[in-house]
């Protein structure tokens, strides 16, 4: 394995105008409600431990910080090989911030940048995946999406920022939410690693989710068997093979469930 570099780095330098993808080996956005209110209350939590009434924006500066853990990329392509569940959810709370700010005819640009990135006067997502695009178009508009026949990511992207709606709690009032932007985007840290190949990256995620962490065997044995695959576009329809049957099963055990 190559060397591998990590340094510590808060959310708005890691989104601020920067793609990401997320590679063929990596699982679906699987993270449900649960996990969206442990990360919702414990940044709160973190937060609300410093502010104090009538504080300026400034005195966000010397705010504590909060350890989100790594993200590891590889390649110029930036792929998401470890910290996509993390990674996506903080962007759903970025829209969620983003859209609650023009309610009450406020605006943040440092938010926007994180969110999306304009080359050509074209707008793409920072985390740019292409089935994604519609319903992430959808939540940060702000507008309903249908999620009938979507995939399983899209269908828990959109939950996952419902749940927000829900769950995100009336402690944060209109008058300290930009200190909480400023707090999200330069207090928030990961460390991140840094793979120079693909193969180390494959070497890299193999390590971190063999270890405890919580990937199925379904998901490791997707990420090897792909990983064999040599030519680019085989694995791609062989990855969309995959996705549609791991879908057709979910739905034969949800309706022996309700059967």
């Amino acid at each position: 394995m190559k060397k591998i570099e990590g340094s510590p780095k808060n959310l708005k330098q890691l989104l601020q105008n920067t793609k990401y993808s997320i590679h063929y080996y990596q699982r679906e956005y699987m993270w449900q409600r649960k996990h969206i209110e442990e990360l919702i209350d414990d940044l709160i939590s973190e937060f609300l431990e410093y502010y104090k009434t009538d504080d300026p924006r400034q005195a966000v500066a010397d705010y504590g910080a909060y350890f989100m853990g790594s993200i590891v990329l590889a390649g110029r392509e930036n792929a998401i090989i470890d910290g996509q569940q993390r990674f996506s959810s903080l962007t759903l709370l970025l829209m969620y911030l983003n859209n609650r700010l023009k309610t009450i005819g406020q605006s943040y640009n440092m938010i926007e940048t994180m969110i999306f990135s304009e080359s050509f006067g074209t707008k793409s997502f920072n985390i740019n995946v292409e089935d994604r695009q519609d319903c992430m178009n959808a939540i940060f508009n702000d507008t309903d999406f249908d999620t009938t026949g979507a995939g399983e990511s899209v269908k828990n992207l959109y939950g996952r920022y419902q749940d927000i709606q829900d769950v995100f709690p009336a402690d944060i009032t209109d008058d300290m939410l930009l200190h909480f932007c400023d707090w999200v985007a330069e207090k928030v840290f990961f460390i991140e690693i840094v793979a120079t190949t693909e193969q180390d990256a494959h070497k890299v995620f193999v390590t971190m989710n063999d270890r405890g962490l919580s990937l199925t065997s379904t998901e490791m044995l997707k990420g090897y068997i792909l990983s064999e695959i040599k030519s680019d576009s085989s694995r791609e329809k062989m990855n969309g093979i995959w996705k549609d049957k791991v879908l057709t099963f979910s739905y034969i055990e949800e309706g022996r469930r309700q059967g």
